[in-house]
């Protein structure tokens, strides 16, 4: 499809916020930096973090500063199809840098609930990417990994890398696709990360993900885990490694 046939573009957005909103252009200008969150709990963790403000024209979005660079935190809801929403609309503001923080579930044995995950690849099987032209398969951007490396190591957070399968239906998520995808080197399953990575790559961005996992599918029952000790200690390990790898200018 040419990009004349789309009737809304996310410039048409920043319209809306001038014209509608009466939202001048200078305050709706946004650090190039984001971190992108999906619960409450997360997006106070960062807050504090970044001791940050709410941008009153845009709901759960906020700004702060660290390591000398101002940085948004916003929580969305849950899902492709809102996450990329979301991702369009902070393009057209300014940001350019995105690390997502969320939950994952496992599906390897040995990948137990609270341990931290680094994504170097997704499987892509939501309906959003394909709108955007995507291949099953889709990488984040390989620098900020690295800084996603670095900054655990720097902050002795111990996590695993692999591959994570994203998919629109938690209920859906069949055994022997699981197990599959799993002997491919999938070590997680999302809702996300495919399409983060796929409008990254349309719009020039740089996006990466660090997850921590609630639940277990990798044996033969679910084992959920979202209020579990193990979990919740694990994201409160995982926070400062991200702010590191968002706020530091790595070498």
């Amino acid at each position: 499809m040419s990009p004349d046939d789309y009737i809304v573009e996310p410039e048409h957005f920043l319209r809306y916020l001038r014209d509608v909103l009466k939202v001048k252009p200078s305050a709706a200008r946004l650090p190039p930096r984001l971190i992108l969150v999906f619960g409450s709990q997360d997006l106070d963790a960062f807050r504090r973090l970044l001791h940050a403000r709410p941008v009153r024209w845009y709901g759960r979005l906020f700004v702060g500063q660290a390591g000398g660079h101002r940085v948004s935190v916003l929580r969305c809801a849950i899902g492709a199809p809102a996450t990329v929403i979301a991702l369009e609309e902070m393009r057209a503001c300014g940001v350019c840098e995105v690390i997502t923080f969320g939950a994952c579930g496992s599906l390897v044995p040995d990948l137990p609930i609270g341990a931290p995950v680094v994504p170097t690849r997704a499987y892509s099987d939501e309906g959003t990417s394909r709108d955007y032209g995507t291949a099953r398969w889709i990488r984040p951007d390989a620098g900020m990994v690295a800084r996603l490396r670095k900054a655990c190591r720097r902050r002795g957070v111990e996590f695993r890398e692999g591959g994570a399968w994203t998919t629109d239906a938690p209920y859906r998520e069949g055994r022997r696709k699981a197990r599959s995808l799993a002997r491919r080197g999938v070590v997680a399953v999302d809702m996300e990360a495919s399409a983060v990575y796929t409008v990254a790559r349309v719009r020039k961005m740089r996006a990466a993900s660090l997850f921590v996992v609630s639940d277990e599918l990798g044996g033969d029952e679910w084992n959920a885990g979202f209020r579990h000790a193990a979990f919740l200690a694990g994201k409160r390990r995982a926070y400062p490694a991200v702010m590191d790898a968002i706020t530091r200018d790595w070498r």
